[in-house]
């Protein structure tokens, strides 16, 4: 989970790139591409953890992008029970279908909406050994609020707030049914769109 959405970010950079640059003059109506690497932090199981992914998609009118997108966690979160330390970790990542729009604010400043909505998979494994104890999968929908900031050539700095909420992951063993629901704030780095 932690190698496949860096690698398919990076895969789909250079069509991004491509599509950026063959769409310099072009009409706004037609439909172009985009891509954003995320740092994204909130509460797993009660601890701060970071999480590393992004998206990718096509962009009409400059203003609306639809495709996919996905995230994982960069570090165990360490589960406690009622007497402490239980040792065993919480590993997981999610992903899905993702639609942004983008509504300018001024000549380098963009309001941005986002939505994420699919599905995860959260794992127990023991800390010492990492034998898995046991695993579920559960739904997901995120939705974000942020800004963005135009650097040059198509390339945006983003800051967002939003929050998690997921649903299934009852069965896992460890895991209470809020520990994966989360608000959460996000750095990243698009090239395309608004």
């Amino acid at each position: 989970m932690r190698v496949w959405l860096p690698a398919l970010l990076l895969i789909s950079l250079p069509g991004v790139l491509w599509a950026q640059a063959g769409a310099e003059g072009q009409s706004e109506d037609r439909v172009g591409s985009a891509a954003s690497v995320v740092i994204k932090a909130g509460q797993i199981a009660g601890e701060d953890r970071v999480h590393l992914g992004g998206w990718a998609g096509l962009v009409f009118s400059g203003k609306l992008a639809i495709g996919g997108g996905g995230f994982s966690l960069l570090k165990s979160v360490g589960l406690t029970g009622p007497e402490g330390p239980t040792g065993f970790a919480l590993d997981m990542g999610y992903g899905g279908l993702t639609v942004r729009f983008w509504e300018p604010l001024g000549h380098d400043l963009t309001a941005e909406i986002g939505m994420l909505l699919g599905a995860g998979h959260a794992e127990v494994h023991q800390q010492i050994s990492g034998t898995e104890f046991g695993s579920d999968n559960f739904l997901v929908g995120e939705g974000e609020l942020g800004i963005a900031y135009s650097l040059f050539g198509g390339l945006h700095l983003g800051a967002t707030v939003g929050y998690r909420l997921t649903s299934g992951i009852e069965d896992l063993a460890g895991v209470s049914k809020g520990d994966l629901n989360a608000f959460t704030g996000s750095l990243s780095l698009r090239l395309g769109g608004t």
